[in-house]
């Protein structure tokens, strides 16, 4: 009986061992880019929106506005309520279809933006996965999934992280989709700049000639010259409202 309570408090043991590691390493890297920040305001552009992220204790929004023939879009979504789209401040009414796609495009500028700070959301699974070398360097690297209790509709998606262990900066991240045809995508950190006790970077975005790549594998064919360019991922004109 000892021997078996010895061996299972050794085991639980080593389960909290690893879960302080991955923890930690969350917490390193939420600390270095400011997001452990409690309350703040930021406006931002990316592409054709202005989007505008405001943060309380218990609360957040999320906003974007464009303008459309002439006329001004606004679509606004926080904890407490889900999209709502206005055209000139008028209220439209829309299809659950149309509110899920709204939906999925600003919670997904958000996320990337805000990173690494969703990574301490209830719904993610992370697991530290030992150190990668990356072009001669040294990575702390993290494979995340999410349970699909409050993990949305993309909760079978999963990315990779490979965080430097002195800065705590995510230089480089990787990901798998389904929705829209699904694929994977690599992106390389570049643009690192300090804003307000915040630090914001940029992505060059890359994916494998095959759809469906092991995440693993994508360090190595981004050293090799193997991945092709999609986009870049520029956040732009940058201002932190309030602190």
């Amino acid at each position: 009986m000892e021997r078996g309570f010895f061996l299972m408090y050794i085991f639980l043991l080593s389960c909290s061992s690893e879960y302080s590691k991955e923890k930690k390493i969350i917490e390193k890297s939420v600390q270095a880019y400011g997001w452990n920040q409690k309350e703040f305001s930021i406006v931002f552009d990316f592409r054709d929106y202005r989007y505008k992220l405001t943060r309380e204790p218990d609360f957040f929004s999320y906003q974007r506005t464009t303008v459309k023939k002439g006329v001004l879009v606004r679509d606004v979504m926080t904890s407490n309520s889900k999209l709502r789209r206005y055209q000139d401040e008028i209220p439209l009414k829309l299809s659950d279809s149309l509110k899920d796609i709204y939906s999925n495009s600003l919670n997904s500028v958000m996320y990337f933006f805000q990173l690494p700070r969703p990574l301490n959301d209830p719904a993610v699974i992370a697991d530290y996965d030992g150190e990668k070398i990356i072009s001669n360097k040294v990575y702390w690297t993290l494979k995340v999934k999410f349970q699909e209790k409050d993990g949305g509709k993309d909760f079978q998606d999963e990315f990779r992280y490979w965080i430097d262990p002195k800065t705590g900066y995510i230089d480089y991240l990787a990901y798998s989709y389904l929705t829209d045809g699904g694929g994977t995508r690599f992106r390389k950190a570049k643009n690192i700049r300090e804003n307000n006790g915040f630090i914001f970077q940029d992505y060059t975005n890359l994916r494998p000639a095959k759809k469906f790549t092991s995440l693993d594998s994508l360090p190595i064919l981004y050293e090799n010259g193997k991945l092709i360019l999609v986009s870049e991922i520029e956040n732009k004109n940058i201002k932190v409202l309030n602190r």
